[in-house]
């Protein structure tokens, strides 16, 4: 992009979304390589720090839900993020909020020589922490506070292990540093009792000033799960220069996806040292619950829940009327003329009058249900049911599969003894017959 289309893209950034809040902002990188592209900005009411986030947070909440928070520390302990811009750009820009410390700077001239206190990441999440309270703020409902980490490097690395403790944290991002049997910034080996869950730690090699001492913290840590990874001629200072961050911006994006956006696949990186997108690295860890690269949680220790049978609807419907493609796919309606329902707790018909509008997908292998119609029991109770549901075909083994499954939500009189429908949590198991719809209900416990 062009220096004037980052200018105009800026300007309408700006301009659109009335910020109020933001007093300066900078586009680096072009925003990043990612499909939300990010901007360094200064907020009026944290003006030590630079937030790093999607230009329109708004689009990227809703493509990828609510923001996870990273809050960053800087090498030499610094009042400026300016040598991390590019990494923290490009984290940003793939669906991430990062708040950095120090104001924010338009050049490496004016970086301000500071050290900044021991304690200075935690006024950005308490920070953020209000703003997510605040309903004007761009913060409100945007970002995901139980997804929080926190990273730092070099002497940054040591303030972030200083506040270990803070039950805010979620996964620790250790880069080019390590405490080994120093004290700095008010962190020492003691600091690493503190760490209540997951750890990374990133070095440039035996050539980085921090590798043994970050080793040295990897052979200590026994109480929770840690990675050490290693990149064999980066030294101190990292890919931090390179376009988008280099492979460490690659290899924090892979941990934080995997932390917090479920992409399991990732697990393999940490886990197996699968590193074929990562040549110069080397990767060991321990702690972890499980091996497993699909899940490093042990699924042993959850119980999954108990399902009561309900009853059996047995619907019978009309021909299909296809009202052809809307915005939304091929509607299709379904009229419901009857049926009948029994089981251990209801039992009666199924009134004439509703109907299942479904969205059927361009090449027909998937459908969604919504249909909506209303039952009576044999005691004349009436109960209004709204079931939608997924009907979707695929390939398996050279042969066709189809999984239909439907949650089904009761509206039912509140003075009558079926009131507990309305108080639960209900799936069904629909299957098509001859000349009806086979619907088993069953409560989830």
């Amino acid at each position: 992009m062009k220096k004037k289309s980052i200018l105009i893209l800026l300007f309408l950034f700006v301009t659109d979304l009335n910020f109020g809040q933001i007093v300066q902002s900078k586009i680096i990188d072009n925003g990043g390589s990612g499909y939300y592209k990010s901007v360094a900005v200064t907020e009026e009411t944290l003006p030590d720090f630079v937030v790093y986030r999607p230009l329109d947070i708004l689009k990227t909440v809703k493509e990828e839900g609510k923001l996870p928070v990273i809050i960053w520390a800087n090498g030499g302990c610094m009042d400026s993020s300016i040598h991390h811009e590019r990494l923290l750009t490009e984290v940003a820009s793939h669906g991430y909020l990062i708040i950095a410390i120090g104001k924010l700077q338009m050049t490496v001239e004016e970086r301000v020589h500071k050290s900044t206190p021991d304690n200075e990441m935690l006024k950005a999440m308490d920070w953020v922490s209000a703003q997510s309270k605040i309903e004007n703020s761009d913060y409100f409902n945007t970002i995901d506070l139980d997804k929080m980490a926190v990273a730092g490097m070099s002497c940054g690395g040591a303030q972030t292990l200083g506040i270990a403790s803070d039950n805010r944290i979620k996964t620790y991002m250790i880069f080019n540093a390590g405490m080994g049997d120093m004290t700095m910034a008010g962190a020492s080996k003691e600091s690493l009792k503190s760490l209540h869950t997951s750890i990374i730690y990133l070095v440039g090699g035996e050539t980085d000033i921090a590798y043994n001492n970050a080793l040295l913290d990897f052979e200590r840590i026994n109480h929770v799960p840690v990675a050490f990874a290693s990149h064999e001629s980066a030294g101190h200072g990292g890919t931090f220069a390179k376009e988008f961050g280099g492979s460490y911006a690659s290899m924090a994006l892979d941990w934080l996806d995997w932390r917090f956006k479920s992409k399991t696949e990732n697990a393999s990186i940490f886990l197996k040292s699968e590193l074929d997108g990562y040549p110069k690295w080397t990767m060991k860890s321990k702690n972890f619950p499980t091996s497993n690269i699909e899940d490093d949680f042990d699924s042993e220790q959850f119980t999954a829940p108990k399902l009561e049978f309900i009853c059996e609807l047995k619907v019978t419907i009309d021909q299909p009327i296809n009202l052809g493609k809307t915005s939304e796919g091929e509607r299709v309606v379904i009229p419901i003329i009857g049926g009948i329902f029994e089981g251990p707790k209801l039992k009666g018909t199924v009134l004439k009058g509703g109907a299942d509008y479904q969205y059927v997908n361009g090449d027909g292998t998937r459908t969604q249900l919504d249909a909506q119609y209303t039952i009576k029991t044999n005691d004349d109770i009436l109960i209004k049911v709204r079931n939608t549901g997924l009907i979707y075909t695929h390939e398996n083994n050279n042969s066709s599969e189809v999984y239909f499954r439907a949650a089904p939500k009761f509206e039912a009189p509140i003075n009558s003894k079926y009131v507990w429908l309305n108080n639960a949590i209900f799936i069904c198991k629909p299957v098509g017959k001859e000349d009806y719809i086979s619907i088993q209900v069953w409560k989830v416990l």
